[in-house]
């Protein structure tokens, strides 16, 4: 297993308005983060119910940023694998 992506890694992949596509595999053994095409892959332990993985994305997301979860929004694929999300960075 490679390394977990840093900030910069993942920071990188962030657009001009603060967002980036996601990859969800819900249902995992183990909790990680990987960059795979230029798109991050979030495994969860959590069951895609009842938006609860969509927290166990976000909370994941902001720990591994080491950000508060409150700046990160799932703008769209809410119901999907593929998500996009905007993270809001302060300068």
């Amino acid at each position: 297993m490679t390394a977990a992506p840093t900030f910069q890694d993942i920071t990188a992949l962030l657009n001009a308005e603060g967002e980036m596509r996601l990859r969800v595999v819900p249902g995992a053994k183990v909790e990680r983060l990987a960059i795979e095409n230029a798109t991050v892959k979030i495994w969860i332990r959590t069951a895609p119910e009842d938006g609860k993985a969509n927290k166990a994305v976000i909370a994941l997301l902001a720990k591994t940023l080491e950000i508060p979860s409150a700046t990160v929004t799932i703008i769209s694929g809410h119901t999907s694998r593929d998500k996009r999300v905007r993270i809001t960075l302060c300068s």
